[in-house]
């Protein structure tokens, strides 16, 4: 039954994508009705499991097309929105639109979410966004560590992805990993301007990793 249903879902994904129905799909995200732009961001996430149909989609600015359905009042639609920065966001190019296009803010945002999917899924995205300096930065900017850290403080908040996604952040910035871990690993990169101003265990209410990650 396993086998039928992958096997149905690939077929359904070739479908779409040699019939053309990519770019209309990509517009649906701005569809006045939340159930079609629920249902077209979760054919995209499924879709963006293959390489050359997600160089397509994003090739229609669906990273551009995401950030209204991440700032919607609708937790289903912020749920599916954060789905597909995370099946995007793996591509450098789709992480380069989101950043310019503004989609980082909302999505940060949505990690003070009370709904346990929602935050999990904007973790998630959180963590595939930071494979690079200049979205880690930016994110970094916007609060994304000081919200995972308190995220990971509650037992009834945190989540697979929120403790993975503050290490991914960490790792483009050697002094404040330094700072709130007290060590470094063998695969961190000291370069100029490192600093070290000691350890602190707990983020103080008077300095912010924001601006220490500038």
């Amino acid at each position: 039954m396993k086998a039928m249903k992958t096997s149905y879902e690939f077929l359904t994904i070739r479908a779409v994508f040699d019939t053309k129905g990519v770019e209309p799909l990509v517009k649906s995200l701005h569809d006045s009705r939340d159930t079609i732009v629920a249902s077209a961001a979760t054919t995209i996430t499924n879709l963006a499991l293959q390489e050359h149909i997600r160089g397509s989609i994003l090739s229609y600015g669906a990273m551009t097309m995401i950030v209204e359905p991440l700032r919607s009042n609708n937790t289903l639609v912020q749920s599916k929105a954060a789905l597909v920065v995370a099946s995007l966001a793996c591509d450098v190019n789709g992480r380069t639109e989101l950043r310019n296009a503004g989609g980082l803010e909302p999505l940060v945002e949505l990690l003070h979410s009370d709904n346990n999917e929602v935050r999990r899924n904007a973790c998630w995205a959180v963590l595939v966004c930071g494979k690079d300096e200049p979205t880690t930065h930016e994110l970094c900017k916007l609060g994304a560590l000081e919200i995972l850290q308190e995220i990971n403080q509650s037992s009834s908040r945190r989540n697979n992805f929120s403790e993975v996604a503050v290490s991914r952040l960490l790792d483009h910035n050697s002094s404040l990993k330094y700072i709130l871990n007290g060590y470094l690993s063998s695969n961190d990169i000291i370069g100029d301007g490192f600093y070290d101003p000691g350890r602190v265990k707990n983020i103080l209410p008077c300095i912010s990793i924001s601006l220490l990650a500038n």
